[in-house]
């Protein structure tokens, strides 16, 4: 059996058989960062931090007016006592993540944990006021930016004194990115370009089907390149699969695929708190740099073969490089955090 047959087997036995873990955590004086968290698993994510009680919630959402709306959901859900702060953020504006960034940095005395879940799928080709194809830049430029730009702040709480001493263990801070086993299906033949960013953002409606899942694969290099950097010391660099969930953002697919489609992917997805659970497992545990988390558990064979041979290895450090020159342009404490 080949390795994308073997993972669909696992993942579609995954969907109708196995059960996720509860998990428990005391977060007493913790600050939690989710993108994306207005609806869907973001939004389940927050609520499950919100009963582990930390101490503090950054809502990162694109529409102030939801997110407002999703506060007073985990409140009216959990009793919550601490802080929900509700803050914009863009990713079709590159300068938008860099406001987001600076505030965080500014505003947070620590960040114990940010997951950065916020995506979009599309099955029309629209370009950002950046001029990238959204799906491009929203799932990969940009929350490469991010992950890149909360990095000091990230390790600047690693070395502060734990928020709740008599915790019987003591966690490390979390960079989680919500990834997909999707990542599977490119064929991703930009790879052989001399300039891939540039090659994926020249407008070509028929490689759309393609591009959710080339995101998802660019947010894995993401996070195997930024865990090896020393800025990443002190800090758990994970992406995790949610599982296959009921979310706003296969809509326009599903519709697409029709009636039979539709009924089937509703009747065996995860609802969105099951879903989170996975979220909340990867930005708790300590795992591995760079790791592939699925069903509360490390997933190392969820990663494509090819990603970890010398070619693979070559095209990851292409795609990493080239986003840092879009970075670069973009804030100037980039090339700081990112040296080796």
């Amino acid at each position: 059996m080949g390795q994308l047959a073997s993972v669909l087997v696992t993942a579609f036995y995954d969907q109708l058989f196995a059960k996720l873990p509860t998990i428990d955590a005391d977060l007493t004086g913790r600050t939690f960062l989710i993108s994306g968290s207005n609806t869907g698993i973001g939004l389940a994510a927050a609520i499950h931090l919100a009963r582990l009680k930390a101490l503090h919630l950054v809502l990162a959402v694109r529409d102030l007016k939801k997110g407002a709306k999703a506060k007073e959901d985990i409140i009216a859900q959990t009793n919550f006592e601490g802080i929900i702060d509700v803050w914009e953020l863009d990713l079709s504006k590159f300068d938008g993540v860099k406001g987001f960034a600076e505030k965080a940095n500014t505003n947070l005395r620590r960040l114990d944990g940010a997951i950065l879940n916020a995506g979009i799928n599309s099955t029309r080709w629209v370009t950002t006021p950046d001029g990238y194809e959204q799906i491009l830049q929203v799932n990969g430029i940009a929350t490469g930016l991010l992950c890149v730009l909360l990095l000091p702040l990230l390790q600047a709480t690693s070395r502060l004194p734990s928020p709740h001493p008599d915790a019987s263990v003591q966690m490390l801070p979390h960079l989680t990115i919500t990834g997909s086993e999707a990542h599977f299906l490119p064929k991703f033949r930009e790879k052989l370009a001399p300039n891939v960013l540039e090659a994926l953002n020249v407008t070509s409606p028929a490689t759309l089907p393609e591009r959710y899942g080339l995101s998802k694969l660019f947010d894995v290099f993401i996070a195997r390149e930024i865990a090896q950097l020393p800025r990443a010391e002190g800090v758990v660099v994970n992406v995790v699969s949610p599982g296959m969930v009921r979310t706003d953002i296969w809509n326009d697919e599903i519709n697409n695929r029709g009636k039979i489609f539709s009924s089937i992917f509703r009747s065996i997805s995860l609802p969105t708190s099951e879903g989170a659970l996975n979220l909340i497992y990867a930005v708790l545990t300590p795992t591995p740099p760079g790791a592939f988390i699925g069903q509360c558990q490390l997933r190392p064979k969820h990663i494509p073969s090819w990603v970890l041979t010398k070619e693979g290895l070559r095209v990851q450090k292409k795609v990493w490089d080239e986003m840092v020159d879009i970075w670069r342009g973009v804030s100037p404490d980039v090339d700081n955090i990112v040296q080796v």
